[in-house]
C-alpha cells in the first residue's frame, strides 16, 4: 500500500468566484494534458486524488484552496525531494491559474 501525502495549498485571486469557477476548469484542463504530454507525473494521479474549494472573499475576490493527496509509485517510500516538487508544481500551477484568471477580465 502506498504512503500518500496530503498538500493543501491556496491563493487569493481578484476576480469574483464566479468567474473563477468558470474558468477553472480550461485553465486545468490546459495547464495538466498539455503538461502531462511533456512531463509526466512521477507518482499516480487518481481523479478523486483531490478537490478545489473555491470561497468568495468578497464580490471581487476568490480564494482557491487546492487539496492534493499524493501517492508515490513506491510503496512505503516518502521522498522528501518528491514531496517538494509536487508542492512546488502545486505552488507554480496556482500562480499562473492567477495570471492567466486575472488577465480574462
Amino acid at each position: 500500500m502506498n504512503v500518500c501525502e496530503e498538500i493543501r495549498q491556496s491563493i487569493d485571486v481578484d476576480v469574483p468566484v464566479a468567474l473563477a469557477n468558470t474558468e477553472w476548469t480550461q485553465f486545468t484542463f490546459w495547464n495538466f494534458y498539455y503538461r502531462s504530454l511533456e512531463h509526466p507525473d512521477p507518482g499516480e494521479a487518481e481523479e478523486d486524488a483531490g478537490f478545489v474549494r473555491l470561497e468568495a472573499v468578497d464580490d471581487q475576490h476568490t480564494k482557491v484552496t487546492v487539496d492534493l493527496n499524493y501517492c508515490p509509485h513506491f510503496a512505503g517510500i516518502s521522498d522528501p525531494e518528491e514531496i517538494a516538487k509536487v508542492q512546488q508544481h502545486l505552488h507554480d500551477t496556482l500562480r499562473r491559474y492567477k495570471r492567466f484568471i486575472e488577465t480574462q477580465r
